[in-house]
């Protein structure tokens, strides 16, 4: 369930009023304005948790998982729509990559998923006829997705990579390596 901050408030709210309606059942088990008080604080609660598992609460729960605590691939998805003719790309710099992110991050849309693609630049000089090399298959990001968790993704591929083709971990460390964000909204069955 994804309970935003006013459903949980509400929930809050729910639970306090069935807690003291309890204390006092306690000490007057025989009075039946407090039995009703605390039913409806039972029925109050259910709503508030009927409402987050409806089918809309559900599609808009979708919103929130994507690399929040782990990397999701778009393999791993059933993708209803994808917005090729809106697809934008970012620069990111390695030296300042985290900086970066949040501020990519930042400045995507709150109510959409993005496709996005990672491709490494050793220089940013030669960005539009240099080699890039894929860092890995499309993942999964929204607004709410973790820069850090970001950073760290990028940083063990750029090793693996090293250690795959053999390269010099200079490469990664000079100030002019970027990392370019291909992305587009998608919809998600």
């Amino acid at each position: 369930m994804n309970f935003q901050l006013f459903d949980t408030f509400q929930l809050l709210i729910g639970f306090m009023l069935y807690l003291i309606s309890n204390l006092f059942i306690g000490i007057n088990p025989y009075n039946l304005k407090l039995h009703i008080f605390r039913m409806l604080s039972i029925i109050a609660i259910l709503v508030v948790i009927y409402n987050n598992t409806n089918e809309s609460s559900y599609l808009l729960s979708l919103l929130t998982p994507f690399s929040v605590d782990k990397i999701h691939f778009v393999h791993d998805f059933d993708i209803k729509h994808l917005n090729i003719y809106g697809e934008r790309k970012s620069m990111l710099l390695l030296k300042d990559l985290t900086k970066d992110l949040t501020d990519f991050l930042d400045n995507l849309n709150k109510a959409d998923n993005y496709w996005a693609s990672l491709s490494f630049y050793p220089d940013i000089v030669v960005y539009n006829e240099g080699t890039q090399m894929h860092l890995c298959d499309p993942i999964l990001i929204n607004r709410d997705s973790s820069p850090l968790l970001l950073t760290n993704f990028i940083m063990s591929r750029l090793n693996l990579m090293i250690d795959s083709y053999y390269l010099d971990d200079s490469i990664i460390n000079t100030k002019d390596a970027i990392i370019i964000v291909q992305f587009t909204e998608i919809e998600l069955n």
